[in-house]
């Protein structure tokens, strides 16, 4: 099954949703679901979440929106110097990748 892109393994005359059993290892993007604005100006704290990071995580759905888009639930560990915190929550599949096994 694709894990990125417009086809994300699921006929759209379907219905919108599609629960993957087992889930899908996938790798996510997360400096594009958190995109810096131009000209950024933070300054760096060491102690916040790493949002500039590719994560490990799992795909356990796929969804379409109303404008047609692939978007998929995704769980996976935000990671910060001392604080780790499990999210799930719904995100575009151009953030994600599949994981190749080594």
């Amino acid at each position: 099954m694709r894990v990125n892109g417009s086809s994300g393994g699921v006929d759209p005359r379907r219905r919108p949703f599609k629960v993957l059993t087992p889930s899908v290892k996938v790798l996510i993007d997360l400096s594009i679901l958190y995109p810096q604005p131009p000209h950024h100006s933070g300054n760096y704290t060491a102690e916040g979440f790493d949002v500039r990071a590719v994560v490990p995580g799992d795909l356990s759905e796929w969804s379409m929106t109303v404008d047609g888009d692939w978007i998929g639930r995704v769980t996976y560990q935000l990671m910060s110097k001392d604080r780790c915190e499990t999210v799930t929550h719904w995100v575009p599949s151009r953030v994600l990748k599949p994981l190749r096994p080594r």
